[in-house]
This record gives structure tokens, sequence and C-alpha cells, in this order.
């Protein structure tokens, strides 16, 4: 016999085999297989939630962020003015603002305040505004600039916050 039919031959001869071996096996599975039913418990029953009308003139939104507003923080005097016209130191950050030095012209002192770059050093006296929360220069010295800033508390009220820029000394920043 040639080598290429016995290679032929000895998978169908190995099927045939296979097929009987396990055949009791599957007998038993079967015969196991007849009494056996699912079982699926029910669902449960779906209860509805009350219906609750929402009115948005009189209820706080859901997803906001309640705050407390006192009676003080509603009818607050010290609001900064925000009819007057802003000024150009007004659209930095007050820590973007940086004090190079102080000049005095007679009895005024002039600071020299340096914005980011690429802008020049602005000069600024008492009572002019900087920094982006409403911050007045309330005293110029020769050591520093003080600030008087108005920020909102966490009830809404406006508050007054007093920032010192300092002038840097000779060979430091």
């Amino acid at each position: 016999m040639k080598p290429s039919v016995l290679l032929l031959l000895l998978p169908l001869l190995l099927l045939g085999c296979a097929a009987e071996e396990h055949q009791d096996l599957r007998e038993w599975m079967r015969e196991e297989a007849k009494g056996m039913k699912g079982k699926v418990t029910s669902l449960p029953e779906i209860t509805a939630f009350p219906v609750v009308a929402y009115e948005t003139e009189a209820l706080t939104p859901p997803f906001s962020p309640g705050k407390i507003v006192t009676l003080e923080a509603a009818a607050d005097k010290t609001a900064p003015d925000r009819s007057r016209p802003q000024q150009p130191l007004e659209i930095f950050p007050l820590e973007d603002l940086k004090v190079v030095g102080v000049i005095m012209a007679g009895a005024v002192p002039y600071a020299l305040i340096q914005t980011p770059p690429p802008n020049k050093p602005k000069h600024v006296r008492v009572g002019e505004y900087m920094g982006r929360n409403f911050g007045k220069i309330t005293a110029i010295t020769r050591d520093s600039v003080t600030v008087l800033e108005s920020v909102k508390d966490a009830n809404g009220a406006w508050v007054a916050l007093e920032k010192v820029l300092m002038v840097p000394k000779e060979g430091g920043r």
C-alpha cells in the first residue's frame, strides 16, 4: 500500500473509534436532561414614584449649589461701582502686576506697575484702580503700594481685602 492512501484512511479509522467511545456518556446526558426544567423567579413589581410639580420661580434649581443670602448681603451698600469706566490695569489679575518703583512728583507719589509682557510699565497714583477684584489704590509709600480689593464672601456680601505690593529692594526681585 502507498503511504498517501494510508494517510487518508488513518483519520477515518480514528473517527470511527471516537464515535463509539463516549456513547454511554451521551446516553446518560440525554436521560438526565429529560427531567430538567428552568426555574426563573418572577421580577419584583415596579412601584411608581409620586409626581412632583417643579415651579422654577419658587424653588432653587436642583443642580445649583445653594447659598445662604442674608438680608445684609441682599441690601449691600458696599458693592463696587460697576458703572464707572474700567481702568487699564483692571484687566490683569493683581498677582500678575509687580511694583517696579516709586516716583515722587513733588508731594504726589506715583508707582510704576509692570504688567505681563509685552506691555510697558504703567504709572498709577492713589485713588486709581488695578486688578480684577475692583482693587483701589489707597496708599503709595517708598516701599509699597496698598490696594483695597472688593470680593464676595461665602454669604454673597462684599468684603474689603487689603493687599500690599512691595517694591523690590536693590539687587533683589
